[in-house]
């Protein structure tokens, strides 16, 4: 077996955004150096960093926002494709609307952690780097005391290069996951970056209705726009009181509906919190978005409401009228997430996805094959 090496630039892991892109490469490192990949983990820039078959670049690096790093990164980005065979940028940004358009044209292929399902709104400015939030400035007349648009990608040839990444479902989000996983730093053990494996039964007693506990304090109103209308037609549900985590926890074990409205991104952490506890999760349409895994399934493994709300009572009151009935989608939202994390089968498809991500990436312009000729017998 050829065996290849893989590269990655990326920051400590100091926040969840990092370990999340991160927990399911260094969870499964041993499947994938049975399949012929050796990781190795970079922090700064290094003589070696481009002594690879495959050099991964993680945004988060660049720390802060693009605009004080963007002649820097573009330079540094410049040298390093110009010295590695094969570059790959994960744009770890939480804004689904966004691409540096000045790195896409140096690197072979641009992966975001969710894609807008319609890439013609990359080729035009987007008002509060969303599509949501731009929908809300359109619509419901919401200006940002500090406006900001995104940065359309100039030539529509480009759309081709960008590419899902894995979301940020794949970390640990139990009540001390966190924690767990920020010990790999110190001792490197796959275990600690492996997701929770304790799920409450969605069929469990719960006195709660509705958690729809959540911040609305945000510095653009175009992105808390959404929760503020949400807070006022669930006005009835809502708790405001600061709670320990540890509470916060026990009311989502004991909630049938959680409440998931978009942040500075759509797919947020509760998501997968919920998915965990066993509640019905509620959130605004997602069908402008692609995501992996695909965990937002209307009606299958999650319930939508419009982004103008004008339906959102309604459905909480038809949940919660027939609500054993809907048991059904909290239980498939809960097995498609647990599918994904947990156990052989979860670690071996993300491993398989990842190492698609490779072969497509390899085999574009008539490379060799990133994946060896074993792989992982998924196959």
């Amino acid at each position: 077996m050829t065996r290849k090496r893989i590269n990655i630039l990326t920051p400590p892991l100091e926040d969840q955004n990092v370990r999340a892109f991160l927990a399911p490469l260094l969870a499964n490192r041993g499947l994938l150096s049975d399949a012929g990949f050796d990781l190795r983990l970079y922090r700064q820039i290094d003589a070696e960093l481009t002594d690879c078959d495959i050099l991964v670049l993680n945004s988060s690096y660049w720390r802060g926002p693009w605009a004080q790093h963007r002649t820097k990164a573009v330079d540094l980005i410049t040298e390093l494709v110009e010295r590695a065979p094969l570059t790959l940028f994960f744009d770890r940004a939480s804004t689904s609307g966004t691409i540096t358009a000045a790195i896409l044209p140096l690197v072979k292929r641009y992966y975001k952690t969710s894609l807008l399902r319609d890439r013609s709104l990359y080729l035009r400015p987007l008002y509060g780097l969303r599509q949501f939030t731009d929908y809300y400035h359109h619509n419901d007349g919401v200006v940002d005391r500090e406006p900001n648009w995104s940065d359309p990608i100039e030539e529509p040839n480009m759309l081709h290069k960008l590419r899902l990444s894995w979301s940020t479902a794949l970390a640990n989000y139990s009540l001390l996951g966190p924690r767990i996983s920020a010990l790999y730093e110190h001792l490197p053990f796959a275990y600690f970056m492996r997701p929770s494996s304790n799920f409450i039964p969605p069929s469990l007693n719960r006195s709660i209705d509705v958690s729809c506990r959540m911040g609305l304090n945000y510095k653009y109103e175009t992105v808390g726009h959404q929760r503020r209308r949400l807070a006022e037609v669930l006005q009835k549900y809502r708790r405001v009181d600061r709670i320990s985590k540890f509470a916060y926890f026990r009311e989502l074990r004991n909630s049938k509906i959680v409440t998931s409205p978009f942040g500075y991104s759509e797919v947020n952490y509760k998501d997968f919190e919920t998915f965990i506890s066993g509640g019905l999760l509620l959130k605004p349409d997602m069908s402008h978005l692609e995501t992996y895994p695909d965990l937002f399934q209307d009606d299958v493994t999650f319930v939508s409401h419009d982004w103008d709300l004008s339906n959102l009572e309604e459905k909480v009151d038809r949940i919660l009228s027939d609500y054993p009935r809907y048991l059904e989608i909290a239980a498939n939202g809960q097995d498609t997430y647990r599918s994904h994390t947990v156990g052989r089968d979860a670690r071996e498809r993300f491993v398989n996805y990842f190492l698609d991500l490779l072969d497509e990436a390899a085999v574009d312009d008539g490379e060799t094959k990133a994946r060896s000729a074993d792989g992982l017998n998924r196959a």
